[in-house]
């Protein structure tokens, strides 16, 4: 008896605890569109006012980002310090890649960041500002409907998972 009450623990555990996987990346990407934003915000004053040096800029917007945007930032200035003759874009897009396992970020997300990195440290600072401010623009667009797909899903998957094990326990015995 107590063999099987742990066994329907664990089949209403394990789809449980997929469900709440799947919620919270619901729940992390408008916080890290919005930490994106945050960072994207800095480097606009660094570069439009600042005329601050990239490694610089990028670090400074770092500790703007959240958690997860910071560290690909900080990541990106450590990788301009280092050298190598990199631009700021592929530092950027170095750093995206190498972070995004870590990520909750669609690949329309990433194509937002994407574009704009090529343009950064290759252009005029009137152009790089403006190209900030449209990913900004684009981001908080982004932002607007993770946010609306949060609403949505979150709580969607949560009950799923939860419901599903259940369901399964009851199959099964």
């Amino acid at each position: 008896m107590t063999l099987k009450l742990v066994g329907a623990a664990l089949t209403v555990l394990a789809p449980s605890w997929i469900g709440f996987q799947i919620a919270a990346r619901y729940g992390r990407r408008p916080v890290e569109l919005r930490g994106f934003q945050n960072g994207l915000a800095v480097l606009v004053t660094e570069v439009e006012y600042g005329a601050t040096p990239m490694p610089d800029a990028l670090r400074s917007a770092a500790r703007a980002a959240g958690p997860v945007a910071g560290a690909i930032l900080a990541d990106a200035a450590r990788r301009l310090e280092a050298g190598g003759g990199i631009t700021p874009g592929e530092a950027l897009s170095d750093a995206l890649a190498e972070h995004r396992g870590s990520v909750c970020l669609t690949p329309a997300d990433e194509e937002i960041l994407a574009a704009l990195f090529p343009v950064l440290g290759a252009s005029d600072r009137h152009d790089q500002v403006r190209h900030l401010r449209l990913a900004l623009d684009r981001l908080a667009a982004a932002e607007a409907e993770a946010a609306d797909e949060r609403r949505r899903y979150e709580r969607m998957y949560r009950y799923v998972g939860v419901l599903s094990g259940l369901a399964l326990v009851l199959i099964l015995m």
